[in-house]
């Protein structure tokens, strides 16, 4: 017999064999759906604070009810802290964060159940996924490593345990009249006085830019124009006060410090350093270059000014890009950076080598959602998958494009995306806008707003500073009447419970795992 040669009758077999295992899997019963994970759990989903965010996760909700059995009912009056136990989930501001903790309202997330842990094998390295039949279905769905780094490691945290998930950012921009930067007349005119006509790198640079347009007919419409809208005035959306902390924390938050407002060992006011002063100077200066009675915009005005072509520049949200365009092109950059930097220790100026430009989060970073802390057993689990439903990659992708409130990407994976809605910005460059999202949310060093208790009252506190000092008063002395205010709120939760706060707020100081007791 020849190698090769088949043997007639093994032919047979091999064939018939075949056809059994054909017919045996033609037979085989398909795989039954697996069971409704919460069968018959009720869930009560709201916001603290109102916020459009709810509306459009009414219309998410579906899915989760028919994939896990349970049921979900939106509370549509706006929560407060002291209201917040008639939701089992909820939306909140990232500033509310330590009011939560403090009043004991807001469940840890399990770290297993954001990273899950996975059995070791011989087969499954540790940095590659396993199996997709091997993962948990929600596992996929939330790709955690898939959040941008300032929220998944700062906005998320608090004393390192993670407390919400991220569904929606905030970060401002400058926005310019791309027309009053290219004329050839406003070229030629900046050369002379020596400066370029460009985005601004530094604060020094944008101050230069603000003054050089103001009084100046930048578009050739034969009337005098202004330089620079930006919310200086009392403002419900927090960015008038993040614009001027963003300039603070570019002149005082040295890279080997990690606080900023306040003394991290014993929460006196830091509000007199130098860079606090001088940013505080600067904000003032900004008024003489906008028009009259900027010192009093909110958003909303500074917006209308620069839309209806009062100004050349225009501080804002990069969210709320439809709010921009008048028919003329329109570029966005980011905020700028400050080249030199406080050392509080040694109480000096250092030049920085490369332009310090930590990133500052308006509203404590983003907008959350978290769990009660008043769950437990089988409720709890249906309310921490409800969590992390709502900010999974898709559903947070369908919340940011909610007109009514508009937010910035989470991930890293949808910053490519561009506008939420390019036909309601047409003037707006769409690759610079998506230029400077990137490059303010992915910086190196991303700074949050305060987030301890009573961030709000402490905002507030600083805000009456700053419009008394635009208004007139000396800089100092409206610092000074603001530290004092921030020492009695300090007094009243205590001085060793608002440290242990503020320490963990930070995220990399350590603290105690309990906070002392109140009055303390």
């Amino acid at each position: 017999m020849r190698l090769g040669r088949r043997i007639p009758w093994i032919s047979t077999l091999t064939a018939l064999a075949g056809v059994v295992l054909i017919g045996c899997q033609g037979q085989a019963p398909e795989p039954k759906p697996s069971a409704p994970a919460f069968p018959g759990v009720e869930l009560r989903l709201g916001s603290l604070e109102g916020g459009g965010v709810l509306a459009g996760a009414s219309a998410l909700r579906g899915e989760w009810v028919a994939s896990r059995g349970g049921q979900i009912t939106i509370v549509e009056q706006p929560l407060t802290l002291d209201s917040i136990t008639a939701a089992d989930v909820f939306f909140f501001p990232a500033s509310r964060l330590g009011d939560l903790i403090e009043a004991g309202k807001l469940a840890v997330i399990p770290r297993d159940a954001i990273l899950p842990k996975r059995p070791a094998t011989d087969t499954i390295a540790p940095d590659n996924p396993p199996p997709a039949e091997d993962r948990r279905p929600d596992e996929d769905a939330l790709n955690y490593k898939d959040i941008l780094p300032g929220f998944r490691e700062e906005a998320c945290r608090y004393g390192g345990e993670y407390r919400a998930l991220p569904v929606g950012g905030s970060a401002l921009v400058v926005v310019y009249r791309r027309d009053a930067m290219e004329s050839k007349a406003n070229q030629e005119a900046a050369k002379k006085a020596g400066i370029t006509l460009e985005p601004p790198r530094t604060w020094a640079d944008l101050d230069a830019l603000a003054r050089f347009f103001e009084g100046r007919d930048w578009d050739t419409a034969g009337v005098p124009k202004h330089g620079l809208a930006a919310p200086l005035g009392r403002e419900s959306e927090g960015v008038a006060d993040a614009f001027f902390l963003a300039r603070a924390a570019g002149l005082g938050l040295h890279r080997d410090h990690y606080a900023l407002l306040w003394d991290s060992d014993t929460m006196a006011p830091r509000l007199l350093s130098p860079p606090i002063v001088e940013a505080l100077k600067a904000h003032v200066a900004l008024k003489s270059a906008g028009p009259p009675g900027c010192e009093r915009f909110d958003a909303p005005a500074a917006r209308k000014a620069f839309r209806d072509g009062q100004t050349a520049l225009l501080i804002d949200r990069a969210e709320r890009a439809d709010q921009w365009s008048s028919g003329k092109p329109i570029g966005v950059a980011p905020l700028p950076a400050s080249p030199r930097v406080y050392e509080p220790v040694l109480g000096t100026w250092r030049d920085a080598s490369l332009l310090d430009s930590p990133t500052m989060l308006v509203a404590g970073g983003c907008w959350l959602v978290g769990s009660s802390a008043s769950l437990d057993g089988v409720k709890r689990e249906a309310a921490i998958d409800l969590v992390k439903y709502l900010a999974s990659a898709d559903n947070v992708n369908r919340l940011r494009t909610e007109r009514g409130f508009p937010m910035l990407a989470v991930r890293t994976s949808q910053l490519g995306q561009g506008l939420p809605d390019p036909t309601q910005a047409p003037d707006v460059d769409a690759r610079q806008w998506s230029d400077a999202v990137a490059r303010t949310l992915q910086a190196q060093r991303v700074v949050l707003s305060p987030r301890l208790p009573g961030a709000v009252s402490y905002l507030d506190d600083l805000a009456q500073g700053r419009l008394a000092a635009l208004a007139g008063e000396p800089v100092e002395k409206a610092l000074s009447q603001v530290a004092e205010q921030w020492r009695s709120l300090t007094k009243t939760l205590g001085p060793k419970r608002a440290v242990w706060h503020y320490r963990r707020s930070l995220n990399h100081l350590a603290t105690l795992p309990t906070p002392p007791e109140p009055g303390t």
